[in-house]
């Protein structure tokens, strides 16, 4: 049975919301494994006789692949660095050397680096298109949707047949709300393609952006039946289910999401959305602590982490929480109205709260944009009373720990008339 809404509730769930469309938006990845380890079969076709690598660091670059694929999901990627380094110093021609360099340095979050050994590599050798296309996608990731829009054309021009760079085209359409376009670039990759899910999830995300409910689930559904692994679709088939007012039915996709991904932070983050709108904390804080062990511990999960923790009774764990939210993100106003709530209600300190409250309002732009709702001005009122008590309270308290004034000394009475 769903409570009366508390303050600050709504605020996190809609900031949660937010995040949970960011992470099902933006241009296909490759995918890490086959990134880290392609095939060495380009430059063994060419040897050092008709201008290709040499012998010798082809050789280290596949020794540097074997010792990949042996690593798995748990690379060491210190070595393998190592190893594609000595292959690209064998021969600097090499450029697939320089394109895993970059695969094992954007791993470890060193974007610049990456885009510069990938930049390295297409230089060296024009057509090595994943090359092109991480590039491309790194532009799109830093929000130059032009410049990856125009990188990706350009590989689908050198490349006819290519669906992935057309799929990703028309998933920057879809993101500029160029729906047309986004369809049309999408159908050319399936053209190219029939079983590029990649094409089917921009269509899919695309008749949700335009609220064409029935016509999503039917896309879902052909997408499913080419790759019933993939998480987003079924991430999409529950946006479907919250949209037409079914968010029991939208639990259980997302929950579909997790058994075949179960770090995925779209599933999770809209997990904890929904968990939150209906003050079932303990579930909302078991995937938000899921999200924040995988690396999505951004501000906003933090903060709707601290409104879980208040929901739970747990003050303590709600402030440390709203502490790393701040450290994460200074300017996220819902972090000062939750922590104030908490210091009012829960820590019997207002005077704090109100210095909350206010920071609240300076971050939103001050009162006139407060919300018609805003719990703030209740909220201030009652700090403000429980202040004024507070200060009368010990008024009466001091007055009763000071003895009253001693009584001044009575002279004694003068001597009246003696009778005979």
């Amino acid at each position: 049975m769903k409570r009366a809404p508390v303050p600050g509730l709504l605020l996190s769930a809609a900031a949660l919301l937010a995040l949970a469309r960011c992470a099902t938006s933006g241009t296909p990845a490759p995918e890490p494994a086959a990134a880290a380890a392609p095939k060495a079969s380009t430059p063994l076709a060419a040897g050092a006789a008709d201008g290709g690598p040499s012998t010798h660091a082809v050789l280290l670059f596949e020794d540097a692949n074997r010792a990949a694929q042996a690593q798995g999901k748990a690379p060491d990627n210190a070595s393998l660095e190592r190893k594609y380094e000595a292959a690209r110093q064998a021969d600097p021609r090499l450029a697939e050397a320089d394109y895993n360099l970059g695969v094992l340095a954007e791993r470890q979050g060193k974007r610049e680096q990456a885009y510069a050994l990938y930049r390295s590599a297409l230089e060296k050798k024009p057509s090595l298109k994943p090359a092109a296309e991480a590039l491309a996608r790194i532009t799109a990731e830093q929000g130059d949707i032009p410049s990856a829009m125009a990188q990706y054309l350009d590989i689908a021009q050198k490349f006819p047949d290519d669906a992935s760079s057309r799929a990703a085209v028309a998933e920057l359409y879809r993101l500029s709300s160029d729906h047309d376009r986004a369809q049309e670039w999408a159908r050319a990759a399936l053209i190219r393609d029939p079983k590029s899910v990649a094409a089917y999830r921009v269509m899919l995300r695309s008749d949700i952006d335009r609220k064409q409910y029935a016509l999503a689930k039917l896309v879902a559904l052909r997408a499913l039946k080419l790759d019933d692994k993939d998480p987003e679709i079924y991430v999409a088939l529950g946006e479907v289910q919250i949209a037409e007012g079914q968010p029991d039915k939208a639990i259980l996709q997302f929950k579909k999401a997790l058994e075949v991904k179960p770090d995925d932070r779209a599933a999770l983050t809209h997990l904890a959305h929904l968990a939150l709108l209906d003050q079932d904390y303990a579930a909302a804080e078991s995937a938000l602590k899921k999200l924040a062990d995988t690396g999505g511990g951004t501000a906003e999960v933090q903060l709707a982490l601290g409104v879980a923790y208040k929901g739970l009774g747990q003050p303590d764990k709600a402030l440390a929480a709203y502490d790393l939210a701040e450290k994460l993100n200074p300017r996220l106003a819902g972090v000062y109205l939750d922590r104030g709530i908490v210091l009012q209600r829960s820590k019997g300190a207002p005077d704090r709260a109100l210095e909350q409250y206010k920071r609240y309002v300076e971050l939103l732009g001050g009162e006139q944009s407060l919300p018609g709702d805003s719990p703030v001005p209740a909220l201030r009122r009652e700090a403000e009373q429980a202040l004024k008590a507070r200060a009368e309270a010990r008024k009466v308290e001091e007055q009763a720990r000071t003895p009253a004034p001693a009584a001044a000394p009575q002279p004694p009475p003068k001597p009246g008339p003696t009778k005979p």
